[in-house]
């Protein structure tokens, strides 16, 4: 994890030093989680219902044009806190609330459609610090609460996950301030848990923010 998060960096150190723009600010936002066998052989390999919770952040964008009428490519860096985990569909009070921070960069793309909105999508890697203490809430044991376990699931503290977003923005003070909302999901792609079995988890949501924009183009 300190490999991926000193490369981040490293790249996004020289990337600012040939950036037109740099934005940054705080984001929140509303996700469901939920656990999958990776190896599951039926369609539908969660273990459980989703799991609904807030999450709140930051982040950094790095553009190498400024958005407008030509597609300008950037990157984004970031920094959230948010709950992984399933809630059992047989007892109501059962499941897996995994308090996670999550680091990410993505490589996207943004162009103005129209005077002061722009379209982004960015895909890209992230690295989750989970924390495993206390990240089963409920009295009934695992493999009761979830009937499609094989064995009590014990979480790792890392995962690394496939990131993809999609989003609007809206400048509301030209070359100083924006507004944005997006759709952003996830996707695990190494194995989250210690114990027999693979899982990872999977997630999807909606989020908001502001972020303040330094203009560093060239004036004439």
């Amino acid at each position: 994890m300190k490999k991926v998060l000193f490369t981040c960096l490293g790249l996004m150190t020289l990337i600012t030093a040939k950036a037109q723009q740099i934005e940054f600010g705080p984001t929140i936002g509303y996700r469901f989680n939920n656990i999958v066998d990776r190896k599951a052989e039926t369609k539908r390999a969660v273990i459980g219902d989703a799991l609904w919770e807030t999450e709140y952040g930051f982040q950094a964008v790095y553009n190498f044009r400024k958005p407008g009428n030509e597609m300008n490519y950037r990157l984004t860096a970031f920094y959230q806190n948010q709950k992984r985990g399933s809630k059992s569909e047989r007892f109501s009070n059962e499941r897996f609330e995994i308090d996670t921070n999550g680091f990410g960069l993505l490589f996207g793309i943004a162009r103005e459609v129209s005077p002061k909105w722009i379209l982004t999508l960015n895909l890209g890697l992230g690295s989750n610090s989970m924390d495993t203490k206390d990240y089963y809430k409920g009295d009934q044991p695992q493999m009761i609460a979830f009937d499609k376990l094989n064995a009590d699931l014990e979480p790792k503290t890392n995962e690394i996950n496939f990131l993809y977003q999609i989003g609007v923005e809206r400048v509301l003070i030209q070359n100083k301030l924006l507004v944005f909302a997006d759709f952003h999901g996830d996707a695990g792609i190494s194995k989250m848990n210690e114990s027999v079995g693979s899982y990872g988890n999977q997630g999807f949501g909606f989020g908001a923010g502001l972020r303040y924009l330094v203009d560093l183009s060239k004036k004439d």
